[in-house]
């Protein structure tokens, strides 16, 4: 008894740690929520349950899948109870459960991470994943015994936020996590550790200096393999942000000027400088962009520093456009552009879209934002002349309005929010777009709120309040406030369009030109303007207007019209911006074509719920191989009898048919025919040489065992032996079923080892194949029975 107890200490401390590895793993959650203590007490309780109850199970030798029946329903039972308050499961707790797991759901889909406590819990979602991860822990470190396996779990623990959010997972839960899974790892294999070698045996007491320095060297290596993995990143070329300068082979960064500073700059002068003109046979040539800003940090909206390969020079054609689907209507016209020598700037003015340029090598495009920027420091746009092919989109609103999130279609660096974003501009994206029931007819509100609705108001005499380090959103988007210039409008909606989970950027341009002789246009210093793009799929990156309409006008007809009403193809042309968009049509409250962007979209969730599938599958595909191997040990400790019953299913197991009705030695016989030479899986052939020739040692150690269960079926008195002949009696089965496994190839013995047919089959009952010493028909066997002295066994 004092060693099933010593047992059941080892499976305890193994469990608790891999479950410990879990939880803290599950601490990287806290960017899902900001209340996620509501969620993680639950489930560190949970996993205790879990591991306590399991390893209790487990020594007292209850069935496998009955423990896994019984985990799942205390499972259910905990996060139902942490939900609805009651560990009871009433009807009216399970309608509770319920309704809260579809708040949650809506909430998952309007809201990005971290979800505020204003709304309704995501926390169901959270405590349903978490406890299934902590499950499959349990099972593949306690169950089946397998600690790497449990890494797979952590591993997706590990993925769910770096996924759905786009903050960094915290260091600390990596370092914790990750330690705890190594000593799990090294609590499951001491014993082996300890006893390579001939240390089990030594005399002098050397098994315990083994056993340390066994420890001190997983130890080392677990913190060097930690160490490295967080040190790793830090030293891959590819992820370093500085800026070089200089010419080489290859991509390379390209120093950029702020845009958003010089637009400021630009604005405080009192003359209004021409800066280029623009001469096309198209439509009037507005909203002429020179920059894309992606990158939000510390209040500042910046282009970021861009890594443009040498080839995708400013000459040519240009690949198609960037999530924009080729059935959206479309029309293409040529713009020929000359820059005033005045005009000193990095970037090159181009229409949004387009899809070929002839402007030099000198100028580089980036193929994420499109953008054309100066390939060296003494490169500029000054008294330059160039052209390009523009593209006018026909964008369909009720295409918009239907698209699903384009979170997953962009680079994460449109959708990044810093940790540190004030709480009150996530509310307030909330609150301003409440009932709107998609992310297109959210955007209009928001548009609508900053023209209109908000009470904002536009002053150039703004960009003199605000610094060099960028405004105080707060205090813009607060009552009171609300006055300021292109900059901040278009910045502000940006941020907020992120907030509700649609990839948004900021591009500085040109608004409007004045028209002159002979289909000429002229853009100056006054026309600079800022404003934002939104993704959509299917229809890419589409323009905004939020700035009020002293400044732009008009908005675009698609961002002004009742989605319900749209025509099937709207028109292109600009409306005035005094129309309110009429109250969105009704959508069922489940719709996910509708649902806004997720902290668990549709791409998210499958990702999560194929994880936890293929988690469970794995761990039922270890049942066989669990069972096969508590059947192996239960049947050696059995004495002869259940060797040669093991002998048995590892024969069947490999594929041989066994001989029923003959006696031991017959068996026997037949088994050494089976015998191959030990040899590792990777380096027997196809068709192993088979014989008892081939393995001397386990032929003899068969005989031992032949000679033996005869004495035990036959002899008038069978003592048991010492623990010696115990001992000789297991060693001798070992030999024997190495021969046999070494007598197969090593794809039969892989699936021997992962679907045991004495265990998924029913061989047992199965009578021989045809061969030496057995027909298919009635006549009696001559070799069969010229040993009648032998009894069949």
């Amino acid at each position: 008894m004092s060693r099933d107890r010593s047992a059941l200490v080892r499976r305890l401390e193994v469990g608790a740690l891999a479950m410990l590895a879990g939880w803290i793993t599950l601490l990287s959650w806290r960017a899902l929520t900001v209340d996620f203590a509501a969620v993680a007490w639950p489930l560190l309780l949970l996993g205790a349950l879990l591991t306590v109850g399991g390893s209790l199970a487990r020594w007292c030798r209850v069935p496998a899948v009955l423990v896994l029946l019984c985990q799942l329903l205390l499972c259910a039972v905990v996060v139902v109870g942490a939900t609805t308050g009651s560990l009871v499961p009433t009807a009216a707790n399970l309608g509770d459960f319920t309704d809260a797991v579809r708040a949650a759901l809506d909430s998952s889909r309007q809201y990005v991470a971290p979800i505020p406590a204003s709304v309704p819990s995501v926390h169901p979602l959270l405590l349903i994943g978490g406890a299934l991860l902590l499950l499959a822990i349990e099972v593949c470190a306690g169950t089946l015994r397998k600690v790497p396996l449990a890494g797979l779990a952590l591993l997706v623990i590990h993925t769910v936020p770096s996924a759905l959010t786009t903050t960094s997972v915290p260091w600390w839960t990596f370092i914790a996590g990750g330690g705890l899974f190594l000593a799990a790892l090294f609590a499951q294999h001491s014993d082996e550790l300890a006893r390579w070698g001939h240390g089990a045996h030594d005399s002098d007491g050397n098994f315990s200096m083994r056993t340390g320095a066994v420890a001190r060297s997983a130890l080392a290596l677990g913190s060097v393999a930690i160490a490295l993995a967080l040190a790793a990143p830090l030293a891959i070329p590819t992820l370093d942000t500085a800026v070089f300068d200089g010419p080489g082979p290859g991509a390379r960064s390209i120093t950029v000027k702020d845009p958003m500073v010089d637009l400021r700059r630009d604005l405080r002068r009192g003359q209004d400088v021409p800066l280029l003109w623009v001469s096309t046979s198209g439509p009037r040539p507005t909203y002429l962009r020179m920059a894309v800003l992606a990158n939000f940090v510390d209040e500042r909206w910046t282009p970021g520093d861009r890594e443009i390969p040498e080839d995708q020079v400013a000459v040519g054609s240009l690949p198609g456009l960037d999530g924009v689907s080729t059935s959206l209507p479309r029309s293409t016209h040529r713009y020929g552009v000359r820059v005033s020598s005045d005009f000193d700037s990095t970037w090159l003015p181009t229409m949004p879209q387009i899809t070929r340029i002839n402007a030099g090598v000198d100028w580089r495009y980036d193929l994420a934002t499109r953008d054309f920027i100066a390939a060296g420091e003494d490169v500029t746009a000054a008294a330059r002349a160039y052209d390009f092919s523009g593209v006018e989109l026909d964008y369909d609103p009720r295409s918009m309005d239907e698209a699903v999130s384009g979170i997953t279609n962009v680079r994460s660096t449109f959708t990044d929010l810093p940790s540190s974003l004030p709480i009150e501009i996530r509310e307030l994206a909330t609150q301003v777009t409440q009932g709107a029931p998609t992310r297109y007819q959210k955007m209009q509100r928001l548009q609508q709120w900053f023209r209109q609705d908000g009470g904002f108001r536009y002053d150039i005499d703004a960009v003199d309040s605000v610094d060099e380090d960028g405004a105080d959103l707060v205090s813009f988007l607060s009552e009171g406030g609300r006055v300021g210039y292109c900059e901040q409008f278009a910045a502000s909606m940006a941020i907020m369009a992120r907030v509700l989970g649609v990839p948004s950027r900021v591009a500085v341009g040109f608004l409007e030109p004045e028209g002159i002789d002979g289909g000429q246009w002229e853009f100056s210093a006054w026309d600079l303007h800022a404003w934002p793009e939104l993704y959509f799929p299917g229809s890419g990156w589409v323009r905004f207007e939020p700035t009020p309409a002293a400044r732009a006008g008009d908005v675009p007809a698609y961002t002004n019209t009742d989605v319900e009403a749209a025509p099937e193809s709207p028109s292109p042309t600009s409306s005035s911006s005094t129309a309110v968009p009429a109250e969105p049509r009704p959508q069922p409250e489940d719709s996910s074509d509708t649902a806004d962007e997720p902290l668990l979209g549709a791409r998210g969730l499958t990702v999560l719920l194929v994880s936890l599938g293929l988690l469970l599958v794995a761990a039922l595909l270890q049942l066989p191989r669990l069972r096969r191997g508590s059947l192996r040990r239960a049947r050696l400790a059995r004495g002869i009898e259940g060797v040669w019953e093991e002998l048995q299913a590892t024969a069947v197991d490999l594929g041989h048919t066994w001989p029923h009705g003959r006696s031991p030695r017959r068996t026997g016989a037949f088994l050494g025919s089976l015998l191959g030479t030990p040899s590792p899986a990777r380096e027997r052939p196809d068709r192993p040489r088979r014989g008892r020739l081939e393995a001397p040692l386990a032929a003899a150690a068969l005989d031992r065992l032949v000679e033996r269960l005869e004495r035990s079926r036959y002899a008038p008195y069978a003592p048991e032996g010492s623990e010696a002949a115990r001992g000789r009696l297991a060693d001798d089965a070992d030999l024997v079923m190495e021969a046999l496994v070494s007598g197969v190839s090593g794809r039969v013995q892989r699936r021997a080892e992962w679907w045991p047919r004495s265990v998924v089959g029913s061989p047992w009952g199965r009578r021989p194949r045809q061969g030496p010493g057995v027909t298919g028909s009635t006549q009696v066997d001559p070799v069969a029975t010229d040993r009648t002295e032998e009894l069949v066994g």
